[in-house]
């Protein structure tokens, strides 16, 4: 059982401003003629009132202080993680994010998008040159070997076409 008026008369000692903020205590309304506008002063609490509130209310385990494994308390639930739990893991994500920045600018790291975008179109152009030399070089070719330039033009260009489908489908070898 609470005794609310030595809970009453406790708030009203706390000062105007506490733990860095301001108090605000509403005026509660007080049963008999007085009306509910008008503050009264609670009766100080009797010496016995507290014993009473510390039997009846049992205090909290304080958290244990330590390192926190997933495997020593098994997964812990992101959105109710353990103080220490929670703070070493966003010190961690800070720092890896601060790493990464320092890479970035130290030009370790690239844009990722950027990257592909260059490969994609330095292998365009590389396909591109290639699928036009045949036609740039048969007919050099085939004056040289005295023979028919639209022949070997045909005969280039299907080897040129086959060396870049198999260039295109590389082989799955991993190391």
């Amino acid at each position: 059982m609470i005794d609310v008026e030595a809970s009453e008369w406790n708030l009203d000692q706390r000062p105007a401003s506490y733990r860095g903020g301001v108090t605000h205590r509403p005026i509660r309304a007080v049963t008999g003629n007085t009306s509910a506008r008008e503050p009264t002063a609670p009766a100080k609490p009797k010496s016995d009132t507290w014993q009473k509130l510390g039997e009846a209310m049992p205090r909290p385990a304080p958290l244990p202080v330590g390192d926190y494994e997933a495997e020593d308390i098994g997964p812990l639930d992101p959105t109710n993680l353990p103080l220490p739990e929670a703070i070493r893991r966003k010190e961690n994500f800070l720092g890896l994010q601060r790493k990464q920045e320092v890479e970035k600018n130290d030009k370790k790291l690239v844009d990722r998008e950027a990257a592909e975008k260059l490969f994609f179109d330095t292998a365009r152009d590389y396909r591109d040159a290639w699928q036009s030399w045949p036609a740039r070089i048969a007919v050099v070719m085939a004056d040289e070997l005295k023979v028919d330039p639209r022949a070997l033009t045909t005969i280039l260009n299907a080897h040129v076409k086959q060396h870049l489908s198999e260039l295109g489908e590389p082989s799955a070898e991993f190391a």
